[in-house]
């Protein structure tokens, strides 16, 4: 595979809308071929990059991309949550105390939100709106780098063999982003796969993963 033929190539394989209109036959060579020289500043002739493209099997992946759909369909139950909040925090010894704090005004039994991430450098808690006051107020304010409101949180009971299929999350997320959808946080705690977004955005994205999902009450 020639330098050219690599470029555009990799330049498809992470575009899957125009993947999918390429499989249609939707879209003329030429144009897609000055798009990408002028904006991918592609080295290479007009005749070359048409070719790299005619090339392209835009069902390359389709054999993994198929056996991910036919295992999302097998999700197992969707729920969904709303009136969320979320908070960032710098990750040291302080913010580690005080969420032991947090755990005490956080009631399981009552169906309150407590989801805990921590990355190398810093640490967020996704709780109910309701209860975002009182949770602040035993956080260090020195350490708080964000706080967001109105978020939504849609939850998929993921069946066992989607902790094993390639491709679950490309398939939700490409599909989102399609739409125009942006997802402001991915969890996932097996057997559930959870996904966090505006409440502005909450009602598309619902209805995107449950058609994905081919979820039937």
């Amino acid at each position: 595979m020639t330098n050219i033929t690599h470029d555009v190539w990799m330049i498809l394989d992470k575009d899957p809308s125009i993947r999918r209109e390429l499989q249609r036959g939707l879209i003329n060579t030429s144009a897609l071929a000055r798009y990408l020289i002028k904006t991918k500043n592609i080295e290479g002739t007009l005749d070359a990059v048409m070719n790299a493209i005619r090339r392209y099997p835009p069902d390359r992946f389709d054999d993994v991309f198929l056996k991910a759909s036919k295992t999302l369909s097998q999700a197992i139950n969707i729920s969904t949550k709303s009136n969320l909040a979320e908070i960032s925090l710098i990750k040291d010894a302080d913010v580690q105390k005080a969420l032991a704090d947090v755990f005490k005004i956080i009631s399981y039994i009552q169906g309150d939100t407590l989801r805990i991430m921590q990355a190398n450098n810093s640490v967020r808690i996704l709780i109910d709106e309701k209860n975002m006051e009182n949770v602040l107020t035993l956080l260090p304010k020195n350490k708080i780098i964000s706080k967001e409101t109105n978020l939504a949180e849609i939850n998929i009971y993921i069946h066992p063999l989607m902790q094993k299929t390639p491709g679950i999350l490309a398939i939700l997320a490409n599909e989102l982003a399609i739409k125009g959808i942006n997802i402001v946080e991915v969890m996932t705690c097996p057997p559930e796969m959870l996904f966090i977004f505006k409440k502005e955005e909450f009602q598309n994205a619902s209805n995107v993963i449950n058609q994905l999902c081919q979820f039937k009450k």
